[in-house]
């Protein structure tokens, strides 16, 4: 599979714009609200977020979460092309699939058995919401230092998430904030599963971080261990002590991680760093490698002690769970019947989908019971949406995304940004971790999968401005 459409046509100069070539290349020059884009699109996304931490939109969390998404809507609207050169940057098989997953989307509206018109429709804007960063961000210029604020910025998010839940761990009540009406509306026996007994034999949420959700730390401790990973590799940190501050995030993500006992995203971390450590290999990094294995020693000895002297025995009881039996045994027992129900059952009643809007949060919202499916991982969700088509088209996409990222991480592209490599290598861990929570959660219809297609259409649109970016010339 290709990616040789994301590299920019040779550029056309006539005889009297040549002599402007010396000093810019004409389309990379980018405005100063054109990168800000990225950094208002990724506040905005984060703001969305701790909103739902205020009791007053907590009330009116459909509302927040709608507005979230409507801003990819929003943004693939408005956002138009800042240079000529943009014209042509990611037409390429991704945008392709994003279309035909959209249109595959639109044909289900038809099928007889849908949930109705408007969850439908909802189902379709959610989906294209979540893959707006296709659509809108290949028309700004997007470069290797504003695509460093974004994951910066995204980082310092997730690095304050997990150290939040590991104060609301070493001091129960204190850093909790109100709980969804999504987990108060359960009934009183799954609340209480979302709780974990400490050391001391109190007994509280799983540490819920900056989210209203129980456990909802863990996905900062996630980042806060992987970006974290990519500012210790840096050839020069972006700030004073980003090094030191990145080792502390990592064993802070760690810890979180840990306490949240949430399985799935700890295995998604585990299958991110080796990953990452095995792509440092190929490309023959091996001082970083060195560094970050003595790092990474250090980062899961010491974040796994300060874990169980909080957390107790159910920190290492859980641990334990995983490695009871073989990989395949722990995974069915947890997840795997779920998709060996999708295959035997699921696929032979519905190998062009079941209809849209007839489960997840937007049946939940839009929908009715009637009909109703239920789905726990991702391959569910697109089996139901659309069949065995909708499943090759985002799978083509996944495989295309995460390769575009391997040649920006063995320098294949963004050359002139060495840093933009060392981001290559972390967001391809990234991609493989996320391919493999698909096959445990639902990835793709939610603040997760906004997350994903930022940040791999960020860096392919960096590696490719950085590739086009003039060097400078020496006067004679």
């Amino acid at each position: 599979m290709s990616l040789r459409t994301i590299e920019p046509a040779p550029l056309r100069t006539s005889v009297s714009t040549a002599r402007d070539t010396s000093t810019r290349v004409p389309g990379t020059e980018a405005s100063p609200a054109s990168g800000g884009l990225l950094l208002i699109f990724g506040a905005i996304h984060i703001a969305s977020q701790l909103l739902l931490l205020v009791p007053a939109f907590g009330a009116v969390r459909v509302v927040v979460r709608m507005g979230a998404f409507g801003m990819g809507l929003a943004f693939i609207l408005f956002v138009r092309r800042k240079d000529i050169r943009q014209k042509a940057e990611l037409k390429l098989p991704l945008k392709a699939c994003a279309l035909s997953i959209v249109g595959i989307l639109g044909l289900e509206l038809f099928h007889p058995e849908g949930g109705g018109l408007l969850p439908g429709i909802a189902e379709i804007m959610l989906t294209l919401a979540v893959m707006a960063p296709i659509f809108w961000l290949p028309r700004i210029t997007v470069g290797a230092h504003t695509f460093q604020r974004l994951v910066t910025m995204l980082w310092v998010f997730y690095s304050a998430s997990a150290t939040t839940g590991v104060l609301q761990a070493m001091f129960p009540g204190r850093f909790q904030p109100g709980l969804s009406t999504i987990v108060t509306g359960l009934r009183h026996d799954a609340v209480n599963s979302l709780q974990i007994k400490l050391a001391s034999g109190e007994r509280i949420f799983r540490p819920m971080g900056l989210t209203d959700i129980p456990g909802g730390a863990a996905y900062g401790g996630l980042f806060a261990v992987i970006l974290g990973i990519g500012m210790l590799l840096q050839p020069k940190p972006p700030f004073f002590g980003g090094r030191l501050l990145a080792f502390g995030s990592m064993i802070v993500g760690a810890m979180c991680l840990y306490l949240c006992q949430v399985r799935s995203v700890l295995v998604m971390t585990g299958i991110c760093v080796i990953t990452l450590v095995t792509l440092l290999m190929i490309s023959g990094r091996v001082t970083r490698l060195m560094g970050l294995a003595a790092a990474l020693g250090a980062v899961i000895q010491g974040a796994f002690v300060l874990a169980v002297s909080l957390g107790g025995r159910a920190v290492t009881d859980r641990l334990n769970t995983l490695v009871q039996a073989d990989a395949g045994t722990v995974y069915y027992k947890n997840r795997g019947h779920f998709l060996e129900t999708t295959i035997n059952t699921h696929l032979p009643q519905y190998p062009l989908g079941a209809g849209l809007g007839r489960w997840g949060m937007v049946n939940y919202y839009f929908g009715e019971m009637t009909g109703y499916l239920y789905v726990e991982i991702q391959w569910t969700g697109w089996l139901f949406d659309g069949g065995v088509p909708l499943i090759l088209l985002y799978v083509a996409a996944l495989l295309i995304t995460t390769w575009g990222c391997v040649r920006v991480a063995l320098g294949r592209a963004g050359a002139s940004a060495e840093s933009l490599s060392i981001w290559g290598a972390v967001l391809v861990a990234y991609n493989v971790g996320t391919l493999a929570l698909t096959f445990n959660y639902v990835v793709f219809t939610g603040t997760a999968g906004v997350e994903f297609w930022l940040l791999n259409v960020a860096l392919l649109c960096a590696a490719q401005n950085s590739k086009l970016a003039p060097r400078p010339t020496v006067a004679a």
